[in-house]
């Protein structure tokens, strides 16, 4: 058996390699770099827990302005642990920039902080997370004798779309609570809505006014043309300048795929003639 000169063998895969059709040899591939953290989590985590609020402050404020949620589980430690009052405020507001649902458990006992400005702040914050924990807090919350507190809370179960609140929030109605006319105007359905559209007239104008435009702006299958028409028509027998100004927002805001109905009962109201057009 002839031997092959090794220098042949070696052109001729070279010149293999080099043929149309030929199947390179895998490149090796470079190593992906490794993908920027946004904090420093080991520096933060020192800072938090050095028992200087200035170094503490700084830490929250640097968590906050990345926005990265990777600094959550630092801030609910130092929250589990407790601080001064200017710490806890700062680190409830921070888990509210970072909303994340699992900070709800955290949360919720400083709903109840002796302190007005931490419990309101971790309402807001609590709303900021979603958290599944948020409506049984807020509800609570608008049984208590705080007024901002109640307001904040009304607010957010509109947000939340709490529908177990709508009887709370009925009740809260009396004492003056707008936010609590603007989520029943998001939440009602039924009888509900109707309920609500009645104390149009009997609640100051001031408080019933949130949930007008709510209420008009909804889909036709959750809220029916027919109450939409006659609250309307209701504000345009008002005739005064908050009612028309009402009736303009509510106007301006309509949706384009809106019911025509409804859109053409705005107008006729604002013209000054009745929502629906009489048939005859």
């Amino acid at each position: 058996m002839p031997v092959r000169n090794p220098r042949t063998l070696i052109i001729g895969a070279a010149l293999a390699l080099a043929a149309p059709g030929a199947v390179a040899a895998p490149k090796a591939e470079k190593p992906v770099a490794a993908s920027k953290t946004k904090l420093d989590l080991p520096s933060l985590q020192k800072s938090l827990e050095s028992g200087e609020e200035s170094q503490a402050l700084a830490a929250l404020s640097t968590i906050a302005g990345s926005a990265d949620p990777a600094g959550a589980p630092l801030v609910e430690q130092l929250l589990g642990r407790g601080a001064s009052v200017a710490v806890l405020g700062s680190a409830i507001e921070t888990l509210g920039v970072l909303a994340q649902p699992s900070s709800g458990a955290t949360l919720a006992p400083y709903a109840q902080h002796r302190t007005a400005e931490v419990r309101r702040a971790a309402l807001r914050a609590l709303i900021a997370t979603k958290s599944p924990l948020a409506g049984e807090v807020l509800r609570k919350a608008l049984r208590g004798s705080d007024a901002p507190l109640r307001a904040i809370a009304a607010r957010g179960l509109g947000e939340l779309g709490v529908r177990s609140a709508v009887a709370d929030l009925f009740s809260i109605l009396p004492k003056d609570v707008a936010e609590a006319a603007q989520s029943l105007g998001r939440l009602c359905v039924g009888a509900e809505c109707e309920r609500l559209t009645e104390l149009l007239g009997k609640l100051r104008f001031e408080v019933m006014e949130s949930a007008i435009v709510p209420l008009l702006l909804r889909p036709q299958a959750e809220v029916p043309d027919e109450l939409k028409l006659k609250v309307i028509e209701r504000l345009r027998r008002l005739a005064t300048t908050p009612a028309n100004q009402l009736l303009q927002t509510a106007l301006a805001k309509f949706p384009p795929d809106g019911s025509p109905k409804v859109r053409q009962g705005l107008e006729r109201a604002l013209k000054g003639y009745s929502a629906v057009e009489d048939s005859k």
